[in-house]
């Protein structure tokens, strides 16, 4: 049977719509036109709810707008938030931050834990459009999972490698129990394993390609699971469909290099790392699992060249994904680039990622014409979708005027 899942792209259009002021909605046109059946919807807990039971009316009213537009057009929803609440009594208020783990009861990280589970319970609930829950975001790192404070400090100390592992599975459980009560029919999706290397966290011997991070990472999580040495032996009680990172980073040997940046054509070798993924979900009973690549893409930092060349890598591992049985859905990341807000802020030189960060995207931004780029039309010759994604994008465009002339 085919999976018309199989292709789908990420972006968060309601902070977008935020900060430039086009309906989040009218972008579901170029998600269509590219032939994409999915999409992933960045719904952060901390932005769509004052406190773990109660919701902002404003931004649930965004976000249901969006996903209205959505369920008619037929597009299957992955929401995903990397934030949460955090308790009084902790530095932070919310963040990607975690309290020391300690499972005594009345403990700051047992009262994160339950705001955790009541504020996905919560979320499942007010969106019940939403098929598929991702509950974190690159937990194997320490940018996505450190202790409270951390970033108020040096960051010289962030949780061991166990540590995050430990606290990853606390969090996938009650997030799971929380999602199960808020809508049983909706699908709860592991965090998102990316890369490992030792200055990100990741854990694994330093030896091995980076992208092999993502076994690494998932070996960890079940051997755990399998071990006893957590809520459950059974992996179901955490995840209904496993979700990873599976981005393609050179592997050549220059110092500080950013590993985004003049990548090799993706071979065997990036399948590879994607199988040795699943190898491990067979490897503890769990192979009979969907999985989602929720974010593979390219950055060409404005290079016309690279944005040319890797036009032609994306397709190529859109062809292997076809080939990969496990495959639920694989999100090209993202649809379009920002540019322009970072440019209003000043800030685009410094945001995370730099200039990497900002040229993810199949299309321009808005305000630079919201014109499709080179892996826009890649991925829609792979689709065989037909839309006229130039003239999409200018409708899109002449919104961002209208608003100014208003």
């Amino acid at each position: 049977m085919k999976n018309d899942r199989l292709f789908g792209v990420g972006e968060p259009l309601v902070q977008r719509e935020r900060d430039q002021g086009i309906p989040a909605d009218a972008y579901v046109d170029l998600i269509t036109g590219l032939g994409c059946r999915a999409y992933r919807s960045w719904m952060h807990i901390t932005e769509i709810l004052d406190d773990p039971v109660t919701p902002n009316k404003k931004a649930v009213e965004q976000h249901r707008r969006l996903l209205k537009r959505l369920q008619e057009a037929d597009i299957e929803v992955t929401g995903m938030s990397h934030e949460w609440f955090l308790p009084e009594g902790c530095i932070q208020k919310s963040g990607h931050a975690m309290p020391k783990r300690d499972l005594t009861a009345g403990s700051l990280y047992m009262k994160a834990l339950s705001m955790l589970e009541q504020s996905w319970e919560t979320m499942a609930s007010l969106f019940p459009e939403v098929a598929i829950w991702e509950v974190g975001n690159e937990w194997n790192l320490n940018a996505f999972l450190h202790p409270d404070g951390f970033l108020q400090t040096d960051m010289t100390h962030p949780f061991s490698p166990d540590e995050k592992y430990d606290i990853a599975l606390d969090m996938m459980y009650v997030s799971a129990r929380g999602i199960r009560k808020g809508n049983p029919k909706a699908k709860v999706a592991s965090f998102s394993p990316a890369l490992s290397t030792p200055a990100l966290g990741g854990g694994m011997p330093d030896f091995f390609p980076v992208m092999y991070g993502v076994a690494w990472a998932l070996d960890q999580l079940y051997s755990r699971i399998k071990g006893g040495k957590t809520w459950s032996t059974d992996p179901d009680d955490f995840f209904d469909i496993v979700a990873w990172h599976p981005y393609v980073f050179t592997t050549k040997e220059v110092p500080d290099k950013d590993l985004f940046l003049d990548v090799e054509e993706p071979d065997t070798l990036w399948r590879d790392y994607n199988d040795a993924a699943y190898r491990v979900m067979r490897k503890y009973g769990d192979g009979d699992k969907q999985v989602i690549l929720t974010e593979a893409g390219f950055t060409d930092c404005g290079n016309k060249e690279w944005e040319q060349r890797y036009a032609g890598y994306n397709q190529k591992i859109m062809k292997y994904a076809e080939e990969m049985p496990y495959v639920r859905t694989l999100h090209n990341f993202r649809l379009l680039n920002e540019n322009a807000m970072l440019r209003r802020a000043g800030i685009e030189d410094n945001q995370i990622g730099g200039l990497t960060e900002v040229y993810f995207g199949l299309f321009t931004d808005p305000e630079d014409g919201c014109q499709p780029r080179a892996r826009a039309k890649a991925i829609q010759k792979m689709t065989g979708a037909k839309a006229d994604l130039s003239a999409i994008g200018r409708r899109i465009a002449a919104m961002l005027l209208e608003k100014a002339g208003n």
